[in-house]
């Protein structure tokens, strides 16, 4: 899921265990080995305690978690739905239903109130998000974040869009896509890739719409979770380093 085009005027964000040795012979022809102590496997709940709002801005936070369908955590809340209303409950749906995962969490932070106007760009993101995904295993976690870095969809590429009409009478200026592109970055223990983009938004007249402001989706994946970092609305070029410290912070957190 792809964050939409922003308006100045308004911005919404919806945001390998492993033992080794290392062996070697002397000149004598003795062999000597040391090994690693094993890590054990990063849990979901590890991973989903660590979303704390310290990490995001908190003029207004979301919380969102899911539950396997099933179980009696599930049921709770089910349950606690159904007496709170009339209609069919359902589970909720945290992140991008799309990435096959077992459950998920997320957390997002905005540097304002929802529903009030905001100026972009805004330094170190208007709103900021973390997701935690739970997947089969660790392939399945490492296929997901290869195929978010592979950005079939050209979301991380330059390109202009026309202005849009829209049939109430209102209309989506041009927007000027810039600065985009795709990059493996450091994060410690985990498969790391980023993609960005700069946005801004013109006039017919050639007039800016919208100030520049800059965009991050940062993907990561450990054993069998996945996370990804989502800053909006930063200043331009400084996204990926937002969406990387906030990564980086987190995942500290975790070990």
């Amino acid at each position: 899921m792809h964050p939409a085009r922003l308006a100045a005027a308004a911005l919404a964000i919806v945001v390998l265990a492993g033992c080794s040795a290392d062996g070697g012979s002397d000149p004598a022809g003795s062999a000597s080995a040391t090994s690693t102590p094993t890590r054990a496997p990063l849990t979901f709940e590890e991973a989903t305690a660590a979303l704390t709002g310290t990490l995001l801005p908190t003029a207004a936070v979301t919380h969102c978690d899911e539950y396997e369908p099933g179980s009696p955590e599930a049921q709770e809340y089910l349950d606690k739905l159904a007496e709170e209303t009339a209609a069919s409950p359902t589970l909720p749906q945290c992140g991008n239903p799309a990435l096959g995962d077992l459950r998920a969490a997320s957390l997002a932070g905005h540097a304002f109130a929802l529903g009030d106007p905001v100026a972009l760009p805004f330094a170190g993101g208007a709103s900021r998000a973390i997701e935690v995904y739970e997947l089969r295993d660790a392939d399945s976690a490492q296929t997901a974040v290869a195929t978010e870095a592979a950005d079939l969809e050209g979301w991380a590429a330059d390109k202009e869009t026309p202005r849009v009409d829209n049939a109430d009478g209102s209309y989506m200026p041009r927007t000027v896509v810039s600065e985009a592109g795709v990059a493996e970055v450091d994060l410690p223990g985990w498969t790391a890739w980023v993609l960005s983009r700069d946005e801004a938004s013109f006039q017919d007249d050639g007039s800016v719409a919208a100030d520049p402001y800059s965009t991050a989706l940062l993907w990561a994946a450990r054993d069998s979770l996945v996370i990804r970092v989502q800053v909006v609305g930063d200043t331009p070029g400084q996204a990926v380093a937002t969406a990387l410290d906030t990564a980086t912070r987190y995942v500290t957190a975790l070990d």
